[in-house]
C-alpha cells in the first residue's frame, strides 16, 4: 500500500466535472476503486470479498445508490469527497420492512430497485460513476431516511405501511430479524460494500497520513526557529563576554604599566 499523490487521477466521467451530488439522486457506482492510497493486487484480494472483486471485475450487475447527503463542500474543491448514501439493489426477492421496493416508474431507471434503508455508507464522490434515472420525490426520501434512522433506533415514531404504500414504495411482511433469508442477503451486502468503504478507510488514513507529516514538518521548522535564536542568543552572548573579557585584560594592563 503507498499514497496515490497524483491528486487529480480520477475515472473518466467523474464528479470532478460535474454538479456536487444532491440528496433524492440515484447514481451507479464505479466498477473502479479510486482513493488517496493505491493497493496491491494482494492487499486487493486481502480487503475485498467474492461479491465485491467480482462487481470489479464486471462480473457482476451494476449497482445504484442514493445519495443521502452531499458533501460539505463543492466537489471541485478538493480531490477526495465524501457523499452519503444508501445503497440500492437490482435484487428485489428480499422485500421486508427495512428493505422497499422503488418501482422504476418512481425512479426512471428501467428496472425496480430494493432500496436498503438500513444500509447508509459514506463514500468517496470519485466512486460514483452518473447520476441516472429521476430525483426521488421529498416525500420518498424522507420516507426511506425515516425507515432506516427507526430501524437504527435513532427516531421513536416509524412510518407505518399506509404511509409508505401511499407514497408508491413497496414494503415487505414481517421484522427482517426473523426471516433468516434476509439475514443472509443483509450478510451478502455489507460484504460487498467494500467497494464503498475501503476507499473512504484508505482516505481517512492518508488524512492522518498528511495531518502527521504536516505536524513533522511544523515541529522540525520550530526547533530550527529555536536552534536559530538560541544559536544568535549564544553568539550574541559570547561576543559580550569577549568584549567585557577585553575590557577586563586592558584595564589591568593598564594598572601594570602605572
Amino acid at each position: 500500500m503507498r499514497i496515490n499523490y497524483s491528486k487529480y487521477r480520477f475515472p473518466k466521467g467523474s464528479t470532478l466535472n460535474q454538479q456536487p451530488p444532491q440528496p433524492g439522486e440515484i447514481w451507479e457506482v464505479n466498477r473502479s476503486v479510486y482513493s488517496p492510497l493505491e493497493f496491491s493486487p494482494q492487499e486487493q484480494q486481502h480487503l475485498f470479498p467474492d461479491s465485491a472483486r467480482r462487481f470489479l471485475a464486471g462480473n457482476a450487475p451494476p449497482r445504484y445508490v442514493m445519495i443521502v447527503k452531499e458533501p460539505e463542500s463543492p466537489v471541485a474543491a478538493e480531490e477526495w469527497q465524501v457523499v452519503s448514501v444508501m445503497v440500492l439493489s437490482l435484487n428485489t426477492d428480499f422485500l421486508s420492512s427495512v428493505d422497499l421496493l422503488i418501482p422504476a416508474t418512481l425512479s426512471g431507471v428501467r428496472q425496480n430497485l430494493l432500496a436498503q434503508t438500513w444500509h447508509v455508507l459514506p463514500m468517496l464522490t470519485c466512486n460514483l460513476s452518473h447520476p441516472i434515472g429521476k430525483r426521488l420525490s421529498r416525500e420518498i426520501y424522507d420516507i426511506l431516511l425515516n425507515v432506516g434512522d427507526y430501524y437504527h433506533g435513532l427516531i421513536d415514531q416509524p412510518s407505518s405501511a399506509s404511509e409508505i404504500e401511499l407514497c408508491g414504495l413497496k414494503i415487505g411482511k414481517g421484522l427482517p430479524e426473523q426471516k433468516p433469508e434476509i439475514q443472509v442477503f443483509h450478510q451478502q451486502e455489507e460484504a460487498w460494500s467494500t467497494v464503498l468503504n475501503v476507499p473512504v478507510a484508505a482516505y481517512n488514513v492518508y488524512l492522518k497520513t498528511m495531518n502527521l507529516t504536516a505536524a513533522i514538518v511544523e515541529d522540525a521548522v520550530q526547533i530550527e526557529q529555536e536552534l536559530i535564536e538560541s544559536g544568535a542568543n549564544f553568539w550574541v552572548q559570547s561576543q559580550s563576554n569577549f568584549h567585557r573579557e577585553n575590557w577586563r585584560t586592558s584595564g589591568e594592563d593598564r594598572a601594570v604599566k602605572k
